[in-house]
Parts: C-alpha cells; structure tokens; sequence
C-alpha cells in the first residue's frame, strides 16, 4: 500500500476506471495517489470497502453505478451514506449528465462534468478547487486531533459538559475508525460496532428515500 495520502474513485465501468483514473491523477498531481475501484453491489459493503483504505482524503463517485456491476444505489445516495461517517471529507459526484444530479447539493464539495474534464483550463479549474479542499481537510483533521488531545486532558485533570462529552464521543469515533483500517485483526466488539453503525445508515438513507 502506498504512503502517500489516497483519493478514491469509484465507477462501475472498468474501461471509465482506467480513462478517469489518469485524469483524476493529473488534476490531484504526484503528492497523492488515486485508486480506482468498483462499487460493491450494496451501500453497506460500499462503506466496508472504503473504511479498508488508509489516509484517504478525497472521494470521487460516478453517479451511475449500475451499468456493470449492478449496484443497487448511484452515486449521490453513497455521498449521503458517508457524510453520515465524516461530514467534512471531500466528496465529489462525476457525471455527463449535471442535470439528473439530484439534490442536496450541499453533500458534495462540486460536481465535476465528464464533458469538459479533459479541456485543459476545466481541468485546470478542477485541480486547483479540488486540491484546495483537501488542504482544507488536512487542517480539519489535525484540529480534530488537537481538540481530541484538549478533551482527553480535561476529562482527566477535572469534568467535561454534556456537550464536550459528545464532543469527545465523536472526535473519539473517527479517531477509532483510522485506527481501525490499519490493523490486522479487528476486536469482535469493534466490528459489531461497525455492523450496528452500517445497518444505522442502511436505515436511515430507507427512510431518507421514502420521503
């Protein structure tokens, strides 16, 4: 596995994989390297893949992920399945049809259009946008962490409010779940966790869709 910081592209098409792929890796540069993988035939195994990889700080989704495998959700549904795990990773849906994307908008940092990546100032364009927002979430996590080291502190030298508690209980989770994807062997309670996490989702984005 690569020590370099990791963007994710999924799409179901092998042939589009190999295309974006390449075009994705100019527009981050050399600093990261971009994976491209193909959706697993469920959100819930989709979520298991991603948590695999390590020092991910970039998602970008095809919108149709059904064309080969099969899979039973697009692209703006797995947007919403992880900001229910990270609000703040940058996400990004890749589409031919930007008139089809279907709302919230606001879960995804921009929507890149497949006609127009390969035009240079586009693309240009979408390297400069796309790299600024993983700085950004570069700067997020290492707060993330001081505050985590800050509430640590404070939970041992005196008390923590309600709300810094719940504070601490998240900041505690994503902090977990990076420690989790390097290890060998998963705990049993912490996979537990995971799957009551997962079948969470699964129930939220049902009742997400029935509205």
């Amino acid at each position: 596995m690569t020590n370099k910081e990791i963007v994710l592209f999924i799409d179901d098409e092998k042939m589009s994989r190999t295309l974006y792929r390449g075009t994705l890796q100019d527009i981050y540069g050399d600093e990261y390297d971009v994976f491209a993988i193909e959706p697993s035939p469920t959100i819930s195994d989709m979520l298991a893949t991603i948590e695999k990889f390590e020092r991910v700080v970039s998602i970008v989704i095809d919108e149709k992920l059904h064309v080969e495998v099969g899979a039973d959700y697009k692209g703006s549904q797995l947007v919403t399945a992880i900001r229910l795990l990270d609000a703040k990773l940058p996400l990004y849906i890749l589409t031919s049809e930007m008139g089809l994307i279907e709302p919230p908008f606001g879960s995804v940092e921009y929507i890149i259009d497949k006609s127009r990546i390969e035009q240079p100032a586009y693309k240009e364009e979408c390297s400069i946008l796309m790299r600024r927002h993983t700085n950004s979430f570069n700067e997020i996590k290492s707060a993330r962490n001081i505050r985590f080291n800050e509430l640590l502190k404070k939970s041992i030298e005196d008390s923590l409010s309600p709300e810094e508690v719940e504070e601490y209980n998240a900041l505690d989770f994503l902090r977990v779940r990076q420690v989790l994807t390097t290890e060998a062997i998963v705990p049993s309670e912490e996979l537990s966790k995971q799957e009551q996490l997962l079948a969470e989702i699964e129930k939220q984005l049902k009742q997400l869709g029935g509205e």
